[in-house]
């Protein structure tokens, strides 16, 4: 053995074996020192020490192989010199060191090397100590697995395969100390982007680990189905806060964390400048009280494009201000409202809302609002709502009324019974999810892909029908193109689907397709009639089971077919000339016309209430609370009795009820008796409520001696505690008052003046006799529509101009008088919100003045032949009586040219006129 001549040095075994010891270059250069001044004695500190003694090498070489036989050196390695010593010295490589030498995360050898590191970890320990190099990754994550006193795993940076940005260990139930684990093992590791925790038993502590750690270089960060708590919540705050925040997507879905935490997070993120993309609370307990909070987010945050609250408790006056949010943003693509009770209305407006959202936004691609306790005709009024979108190519509604078809179409049955389901299909973005088929169809999740069917005519094939397995058979109409070909695209499900043609009621199959043998019997429909048929062979077409229908980059859907296109419509030569089917929305009505909703009644009560005195009558502040409930749920009720009752007998042209109206109230409602409640109790109780609203004094919209609206509501909570209360027939104002409301329920359920607008006016036939007649009416309404206009203003009608056309017309008899005029004047007047500052309930409008007009019809009933009894013309549908009424108003109240164009018809419009086929 020769020793100095570098850092390696050889034995030559018995076998031939050349074996090498390797000494650091420190150790080597020790060596040469001290041989170049001839003293090898101070080598005796040095691993060089035992190979200088016959012990030490006796000893180093049964180490190295007991067998090994020292060989002789060659001679011309003797004449080497110092030169050529220092030369080689310099020339050798430099050993690396355990954590020097580069290994890697992903791949077959990760594992491996992982755990042939953990042998040596003591070892490492060592060199990194006396040498002052960093921590590998795997040095640190096992060095504090020792320390936690835990396993040593892979904790997803370690892996087989993937991607070195994502830690993906959903699932692992790993718990906090290995997540501290991971930790540590993430310093040396800043390339990680994406962190997949889900489910892994992480809490409070666990949480603000990691995400102190991954704060500056986190893009995705999944930390559902753990407990990150409040200490997870704030430090999740601050490291939004950080500058060098990269979010993109924060799911922490099944955290339990309430509405307090979430709220904390919302305000977070709309404080700072932020990129998140996509935020996930679903089941976090989250009620109505988030909805504010979550009505800014979706206005605010231009980049948020999927929004997930699936499975919380956010009722219908919550759901409404997210859906206002969502009718006015323009950026977001994706939302998971499912499993909440925005049905539950609350005395909101949601699903009206609901609506405005599936009508009006054009950017929403995929919407899920499966069991939300909508009602039968909630759910009719959202699938009318949905009718008309052609952009959302995945819609979820199961546990609700309804299925969406295959078209897209929310189908409503009447007969069906509502669904209940378990947790359903969940939606992911605009993933494919499943390639299973479900009754709901949604061409996202399930990966639905276009198909073009065409067919290559043998002669004549008009009609062609096509039947598809998926539907049951049912017969889809391919119409002939101007070329002359026969092509329909449609969407059809992954895997195979089965079809056939039916051509001029023959079914048969295509030699465009492939073919399978059939053999069954099967019941298909064509025009209208169930045929079977069967068939020895059926056409078929496979398509992939795994399809991404939308490009994520682009925002665009793969396909040319838009979701919900009718299929086309099949017309038999003979009814092509069938009418169109009427509906409210193609109505002369409908631009102008407002329904009561229950939102609007809201805001007439609260009015009503606040000008009210009836606190000075119901001074209990527990029973003040709940007379107010009582008169809201009744309120409509009232507000119509009170209509009624004002066009009696108004002051000048302000509604009003008199003394002498409300006795006839009194009279039919039974409420003096003379025993508990006597007539002059009853004028006590009018001038009370007269005299109570001094502040509305000198108002000539709320005269001295008559009720207005909110006064009529306060009489009778008086008269409630004067014949009940005080006579004890009730033992507290609430059992007083739902007293009154009972007694007198009977008499005012009759009026109602949407009941007789949706029996009796609101109909096609109506619709064509006004659309017919608008020349007349608005060349009538105008002429008489000038006596209480300022210059300037809009052109309205008052009380006197529509006395002024009724008595031009001749109307006025023993059965049509001056108060049916200002009856029919004030039911078409619609509801207003505050009577006492807005001269509005006396203004007409024009559709409202068409309403006048009909109700004076309707009360005139004019004859529409000769030799009418009264019971005839009574009996006569309105759109009769309304046109008879409209030809008269021609002939006396209209300019000479329309006198000679309506005045004198020689048949009715509504006279039937054979077909001409």
């Amino acid at each position: 053995m020769h020793v100095g001549l570098s850092n390696k040095f050889q034995i030559q075994g018995s076998k031939r074996k050349i074996v090498s010891l390797q000494f650091s270059d420190k150790t080597v250069e020790d060596y040469s020192k001290a041989m170049s001044v001839g003293n090898p004695s101070d080598l005796s500190t040095s691993p060089f020490a035992q190979l200088y003694s016959p012990t030490g090498k006796k000893q180093m070489f049964q180490r190295v192989d007991r067998f090994s036989v020292l060989q002789p050196i060659r001679k011309e390695e003797d004449k080497l010199t110092d030169k050529d010593i220092m030369r080689q010295l310099q020339e050798s490589p430099e050993q690396k060191m355990e954590d020097q030498i580069p290994k890697p995360l992903v791949g077959s050898q990760s594992a491996r090397s992982y755990f042939q590191h953990y042998k040596v970890l003591n070892k490492v320990r060592q060199q990194n100590e006396y040498h002052k190099i960093n921590d590998s990754i795997q040095t640190q994550m096992l060095k504090q697995a020792e320390s936690l006193d835990v396993l040593p795993c892979k904790l997803g940076l370690i892996k087989l395969n993937g991607n070195e940005s994502q830690i993906s260990i959903n699932n692992h139930h790993y718990g906090d100390k290995y997540i501290s684990v991971l930790s540590e093992g993430l310093r040396q590791n800043q390339g990680v982007k994406e962190f997949l925790l889900s489910n892994n038993r992480i809490k409070q502590d666990g949480a603000v680990t990691i995400l102190s750690q991954i704060g500056k270089q986190a893009t995705v960060v999944d930390l559902s189905k753990n407990d990150i708590g409040q200490m997870g919540v704030d430090c999740l705050c601050q490291q939004l806060q950080m500058r060098e925040n990269k979010m993109e997507v924060i799911n922490i879905e099944d955290n339990k964390l309430g509405d307090k935490f979430v709220i904390k997070i919302l305000k977070c993120l709309l404080n700072t400048q932020n990129k998140v993309k996509v935020l996930n609370v679903s089941k976090n307990f989250l009620t109505n009280e988030i909805c504010d909070q979550m009505k800014e987010i979706i206005l605010q945050l231009d980049l948020l494009e999927e929004l997930y609250i699936h499975w919380n408790q956010i009722k219908g006056s919550g759901g409404q201000k997210i859906f206002e949010a969502l009718v006015e943003n323009k950026n977001m693509i994706v939302f998971d409202g499912s499993w909440n009770s925005f049905g539950i209305s609350e005395k909101s407006n949601c699903t009206q809302k609901v609506c405005d959202f599936l009508s009006q936004n054009k950017v929403m691609l995929h919407c899920d609002l499966s069991a939300n306790q909508f009602t039968l005709q909630d759910c009719k009024l959202i699938a009318n709502s949905l009718k008309p979108n052609r952009t959302m190519y995945g819609f979820h509604f199961a546990g609700n009324w309804g299925v969406v078809d295959p078209r897209g179409f929310l189908i409503i049955d009447d007969n069906a019974q509502q669904k209940v389901l378990g947790e359903t299909l969940r939606i992911k973005g605009l993933e494919q999810v499943t390639t299973l088929r479900h009754e709901d169809v949604c061409w996202i999740c399930e990966g639905w892909q276009e198909q073009v069917f065409d067919y290559v005519p043998d002669g004549e094939c008009d009609p062609l029908f096509l039947h598809m397995n998926f539907e049951e058979y049912k017969q889809v109409y391919i119409p002939k193109r101007n070329d002359g070909t026969y092509k329909l695209p449609l969407m059809i499900p992954t895997g195979q689907t089965e079809f056939l043609f039916t051509v001029i009621d023959n079914q048969t199959t295509s030699s465009n397709y492939q073919n399978i043998k059939f053999g069954h019997v099967i019941k298909i429909k064509v025009n209208g009639i169930h045929v079977s048929c069967q068939l020895d062979n059926i056409n078929f077409v496979k398509k992939q089971k795994h399809f991404q229908l939308m490009d994520k980059k682009e925002m665009k859907a793969l396909t040319s077919v838009l979701p919900r296109t009718p299929d086309p419509i099949y017309i038999p030569p003979k009814l092509k000339k069938q009418k169109r089917i009427w509906s409210f929305p193609i109505s002369i009505w409908f631009k102008d016309f407002r329904f009561e909703n229950e939102e609007f009644l809201r805001k007439c009560f609260e009015k009503d209430w606040s000008c009210s005195k009836i606190s000075k009558v119901v001074k209990n502040p527990d029973e003040f609370n709940e007379v107010k409930n009582l008169l809201w749920k009744d309120y409509k009720m009232i507000k119509e009795t009170y209509k009624w009752y004002s066009s009696y007998n108004p002051t000048g042209d302000v509604w009003s009820i008199s003394s002498n109206v409300i006795t006839e109230f009194s009279s039919a409602t039974e409420l003096v008796d003379n025993k508990t409640f006597k007539l002059s109790d009853l004028d006590l109780k009018f001038i009370a409520t007269c005299a109570a609203s001094i502040e509305y004094k000198g108002n000539y919209r709320n005269p001295e001696r008559a009720l207005c609206r909110y006064q009529f509501m306060e009489f009778i909570v008086r008269v409630a505690d004067d014949k009940y209360l005080k006579q004890k027939q009730a033992n507290n104002m609430v059992e007083s008052v739902q007293m009154i409301l009972d007694q007198c329920r009977s008499i005012m359920q009759q009026y109602n003046a949407q009941k007789w607008r949706d029996e009796r006016y609101f109909n096609e036939q109506c619709d064509d006799c006004l659309k017919y007649y608008k020349t007349l009416l608005n060349q009538i309404y105008h002429r008489y529509s000038v006596k209480k206009v300022k210059p300037g203003q809009k052109k309205f009608m008052c009380l006197d101009e529509l006395h002024e056309i009724c008595g031009q017309a001749g109307l006025f008899d023993e059965k049509f008088v001056d108060r049916d005029a200002d009856l029919a004047f004030n039911l078409s007047m619609m509801l207003q919100i505050d009577e006492l500052e807005s001269d509005r309930i006396f203004q007409m409008t024009q559709v409202e003045f068409m309403e006048a007009l009909a109700r004076i019809a309707e009360k005139v009933s004019l004859p529409a032949a000769p030799d009418m009894s009264w019971e005839q013309r009574q009996q006569q549908p309105l759109h009769i009586k309304l046109e008879r009424f409209l030809i008269l108003l021609a002939q006396t109240c209209a300019s000479e040219e329309l006198k000679q164009q309506f005045g004198n018809p020689q048949k009715s419009i509504f006279d039937v006129q054979p077909e001409d086929d």
